[in-house]
């Protein structure tokens, strides 16, 4: 057991951040799914296509991602930042 050890708390605000998001899409997915909000619940896409290469001498990376971002997305992880503050 470590004696006097200061936790900065910075992977917790994460965790809680990550938490809150992913809850805020399951939240909005229900929300769009029974027409309430809809509008506002369509996902911004975020494509950085497969095909992105990046090509040295002795290996060659290939790397994408999608993000799909709702307002709900951002306000549960807004709410996960909040709720880090105050724990």
């Amino acid at each position: 057991m470590v004696v006097g050890r200061n936790s900065s708390g910075t992977g917790r605000t994460v965790l809680l951040i990550l938490i809150g998001a992913a809850l805020g899409t399951l939240v909005g997915f229900g929300l769009e799914k029974y027409g309430i909000l809809a509008p506002f619940l369509r996902p911004a896409v975020i494509d950085v296509p497969l095909h992105t290469y990046l090509d040295f001498f002795f290996f060659s990376l290939s790397f994408g991602f999608r993000l799909s971002i709702t307002i709900a997305t951002i306000l549960g992880a807004m709410g996960g930042y909040l709720l880090s503050k105050k724990v």
